[in-house]
C-alpha cells in the first residue's frame, strides 16, 4: 500500500542512520581516549576490574616513594658506616703506634681523641630527612627524628623494620680508649659452677655493683647502701654455666657496666672500672694489660662495625631488589590492564571507514525513500 501519512521505507532509514550515527559515535571516542572500556556501562565487569587495577597502581606509587625513601636513607646510613670503619682502620695503627717506646704518648692520645670525633660526627651526621640509622639511643642529634626505619614493601601494606644502632664511639665501646687504656678480666676453668651467694664485685666511679648469684632458696647476702648497689641473678639447677655467666653479662650491662666476651671465652669489663673480684667458683680475676687492651678494643669495635656493615649492604640489597621487582609489577598490571581496555585502533580505524560508507549508504536510502512519495503525483496527472 502507498500512502503518503506512512513513509515505511523512511523510517527504516532513518533508524539505520541512528543506530550507524551511534556506532561512530563510540568509534570515535574509542579513537579519542584510545579506551575500548571507558566508562562503566561500556563493559560492567571489565570496567569493574579496571577500577582495582587502578587502586593498584596508585598504590604501588606509594610503595615506590617508601621504596626510594628507604634506599636513601640506608645509603646515607651505609656510606657514614664506611667512613667509620675506614677511620677505625687508622685508629688501630695510631693505637698500635702508641705501643712503641720514645713516642710522645700525649700526641699519640691526641691523636686518638681526633679519630673518636671523627667517628662521632659521621655517626651524627648520617641523617636523611630526619631519620639517623647510626645513633639509636643517642639523644640531642640536630634534625634526627628517628633511628628506626619502616619500609613499605608491598601494596597491602607489609614493612620492612630496620632496626638503627649507635655507630658513635660510646657505642663501640672506646669513647674513652686511649694508649693505655686497661680493662679488668674474668677468665674461667674447666671447673666454672657458679652457686648461690657467690658474686662478681666491679668498683667504677667510686661505686660499688655487686651482682650475686640466687636460685631463691634463700635472701641475697650482699646489702645495697648509699655507695653499693645489689643486683640479683636468677637461675635454675638445669642453667647451664655459660647461661649464668651469659644473665651475669646482662645484668652487668644493664648497670650501664661495659661487659664483653671476647674470643678466649674472658668477660672483659672496660670503661670506667677500677676494680674487679669474684669468688665464683672456676673464675678468676683480673687486669687486661694497657695497650694490649687498647688495641682489643679497637679490633672489637672493628669488628662490630664490619657486622653492622654487612647488615646494612644486606638491607639496602633488599631494598634494590624489592624496587626491581615492583618496577617490574608495575609494568605487569599496566599492560594486563591495557589488555582489557585499551581499544585496538587498527580494527577501530577498519570500523569508521566501513561506518561511514554504510552512513553514506542510509542517507541515500533515506533520500530514495523521500522521493517515493512524489512518484505518487504521477498517478493523478
Amino acid at each position: 500500500m502507498s500512502s503518503i501519512n506512512t513513509n515505511g521505507a523512511a523510517m527504516a532509514a532513518i533508524r539505520s542512520l541512528t543506530t550507524i550515527g551511534k556506532d561512530m559515535g563510540n568509534t570515535q571516542s574509542r579513537i579519542e581516549s584510545g579506551l575500548r572500556v571507558n566508562k562503566a556501562n561500556d563493559d560492567p565487569a571489565v570496567f569493574s576490574i579496571a577500577q582495582n587495577m587502578r587502586a593498584d597502581l596508585n598504590g604501588m606509587m606509594a610503595v615506590k616513594d617508601s621504596l626510594a625513601f628507604g634506599k636513601s636513607a640506608l645509603t646515607v646510613a651505609r656510606d657514614a658506616a664506611t667512613s667509620i670503619s675506614n677511620e677505625l682502620g687508622k685508629l688501630k695503627q695510631t693505637v698500635t703506634q702508641g705501643q712503641q717506646q720514645g713516642l710522645d704518648t700525649a700526641q699519640i692520645n691526641n691523636q686518638i681523641t681526633n679519630s673518636l670525633q671523627n667517628i662521632d660526627a659521621f655517626a651524627r651526621s648520617a641523617t636523611f630527612n630526619g631519620v639517623n640509622l647510626l645513633t639509636a639511643g643517642v639523644g640531642g642529634v640536630p634534625g634526627v627524628t628517628g633511628t628506626n626505619l619502616d619500609v613499605t614493601r608491598d601494596i597491602q601494606g607489609t614493612r620492612t623494620a630496620i632496626t638503627g644502632t649507635n655507630s658513635t664511639s660510646a657505642g663501640l665501646a672506646i669513647a674513652t680508649l686511649t694508649t693505655t687504656t686497661g680493662a679488668r678480666s674474668l677468665t674461667f676453668d674447666n671447673t666454672l659452677a657458679p652457686a648461690n651467694a657467690e658474686q662478681v664485685t666491679v668498683t667504677s666511679g667510686g661505686r660499688t655493683y655487686v651482682f650475686e648469684f640466687n636460685d631463691g632458696s634463700a635472701p641475697l647476702v650482699a646489702q645495697p647502701s648509699a655507695t653499693q648497689t645489689v643486683f640479683d641473678i636468677q637461675f635454675v639447677a638445669t642453667d647451664s654455666p655459660l647461661t649464668m655467666i651469659s644473665n651475669m653479662m646482662t645484668r652487668m650491662q644493664g648497670a650501664g657496666i661495659d661487659a664483653q666476651l671476647n674470643t678466649q671465652g674472658q668477660v672483659i669489663v672496660r670503661g670506667a672500672a677500677t676494680a674487679l673480684t669474684t669468688d665464683i667458683t672456676g673464675a678468676t680475676a683480673g687486669v687486661v694489660p694497657g695497650g694490649t687492651e687498647a688495641i682489643a678494643a679497637v679490633e672489637g669495635a672493628i669488628d662490630l662495625m664490619g657486622t653492622r656493615l654487612a647488615n646494612l649492604g644486606a638491607n639496602l640489597r633488599q631494598v634494590e631488589g624489592l624496587q626491581e621487582f615492583t618496577a617490574k609489577l608495575n609494568d605487569s598490571i599496566k599492560e594486563g590492564m591495557g589488555a582489557l581496555i585499551d581499544a585496538d585502533l587498527a580494527e577501530e580505524s577498519a570500523r569508521l571507514n566501513s561506518l561511514q560508507t554504510k552512513q553514506q549508504l542510509a542517507v541515500q536510502s533515506l533520500s530514495i525513500a523521500n522521493e517515493q512519495s512524489q512518484g505518487l503525483l504521477s498517478l493523478f496527472r
